[in-house]
């Protein structure tokens, strides 16, 4: 019983030490060939538009008001769908807000997150929305360091490319950390 305990024990502090690669270690894993997430970046993620409507890929938060549905496409933007007859739901817009991952709407003004900011946007008109305020800074760099809830390697964030908005899939040329 002791023994089973003791290699039990060895084999738990073996995985928590080899949990996280140094440096050292990561040059021995060969470019190109590890699998992981890479970030993707945006030189201009402080520049929300209104585009035309398109398919949502990554679904996030849904969120409902006057017969219109606003279904968060997770770290790029927001589908505007018109819900009049929800039998045949019709896609208004796509308001393109980079890192958005998250709205509240009170009255006709939308709230949504934007990488580190809050933007507030009039949507009063769907067909002239219109950024009100800005706040900078408001949420933590959270997906500036690694992403979220993920279990694998992934690829060091480079701050001078650009904020990061999402991460992909794909064989990594710099993979720094197993989670």
């Amino acid at each position: 019983m002791k023994l089973r305990i003791l290699i039990l024990s060895l084999l738990a502090g073996g995985m928590l030490a080899t949990g996280c690669l140094t440096d050292s270690e990561t040059t021995k894993l060969a470019v190109g060939e590890v699998e992981g997430l890479r970030p993707i970046y945006s030189q201009d993620w402080q520049d929300i538009q209104s585009l035309d409507a398109r398919p949502v890929n990554n679904l996030g938060k849904i969120y409902y008001k006057d017969s219109t549905i606003y279904v968060t496409e997770s770290g790029w933007g927001i589908h505007v769908i018109d819900n009049t007859n929800p039998y045949q739901p019709v896609r208004i817009k796509f308001l393109q807000i980079p890192g958005c991952k998250d709205i509240a709407i009170k009255g006709n003004i939308l709230y949504a997150d934007n990488v580190t900011d809050l933007v507030a946007l009039d949507i009063s008109n769907l067909n002239n929305i219109v950024l009100l305020k800005r706040i900078e800074g408001l949420y933590p760099e959270v997906d500036q360091l690694a992403p979220e809830a993920y279990e694998g390697y992934f690829e060091c964030v480079d701050p001078s490319k650009g904020a990061v908005v999402g991460w992909e899939t794909a064989l990594l040329d710099n993979p720094q950390c197993q989670q």
